[in-house]
């Protein structure tokens, strides 16, 4: 089996598997660790197999994606295409939530379009940002360092995280944005493993490139 074959039917292994793992039991408190688990297995397949150029824009597809939900509509800088995930109803903090994913093996996306509980109104982008971090922290301990900082996103206030968390031995780099805008709350996160010189290029031209539709009227 040639080599490009053999890192063809990896990265089909890996794609099965981390949305399996990431979405078949999203309301199990330890999902977090079984997707991670998979990520870094999928990561050091891919350090044995070797890989081919170091020039991320030499290597992917960089573009936009518009996506939309309720009245809300944003546009956000990609590496490749991603998709929904069809059989996400609920997230790892139990809310309603309509999903994006995307990952390989140098670079994860995630984007959450998320609806308030039923009986409770949508909470701020501070609160939910919170109650990540919470988690996080109860579920890496003292392997998660982690900080938090408001910022604008075209002209909406923003609440971002940066963390690094370690996880099979592997360290991974973590980004979160989280804003409200025309009733929907958006959680967009970024993931690469600390050692991927491809992951930190892909990191500095996509993280944060976001754009918030204004729609008049």
């Amino acid at each position: 089996m040639s080599k490009k074959r053999r890192a063809s039917n990896r990265k089909e292994w890996y794609n099965l598997n981390v949305r399996d793992c990431l979405y078949k039991d999203f309301e199990s408190r330890d999902i977090m660790k079984k997707w991670f688990t998979v990520f870094c297995m999928a990561l050091l397949v891919f350090v044995i197999s070797g890989c081919g150029s170091d020039n991320a824009l030499d290597s992917y597809s960089f573009g936009h994606k518009v996506i939309k939900s309720g009245n809300s509509e944003i546009t956000v800088a990609l590496p490749y295409d991603i998709g929904v995930q069809p059989n996400t109803t609920k997230n790892a903090l139990g809310y309603p939530v309509t999903t994006y994913l995307g990952a390989d093996k140098n670079f994860l996306v995630s984007i959450e379009a998320i609806s308030p509980k039923a009986g409770q109104s949508l909470p701020t982008a501070v609160a939910y940002g919170a109650e990540t971090r919470s988690f996080y922290e109860k579920n890496f301990g003292d392997k998660l360092t982690w900080s938090d900082e408001m910022k604008t996103v075209d002209g909406v206030t923003a609440f971002t995280s940066s963390a690094t968390l370690i996880a099979n031995q592997i360290q991974i780099r973590f980004f979160q944005y989280t804003f409200a805008d025309k009733g929907v709350l958006w959680n967009i996160t970024y993931q690469y493993p600390v050692d991927s010189t491809m992951g930190a290029q892909i990191s500095d031209l996509v993280v944060g490139k976001i754009q918030i539709t204004k729609k008049e009227g």
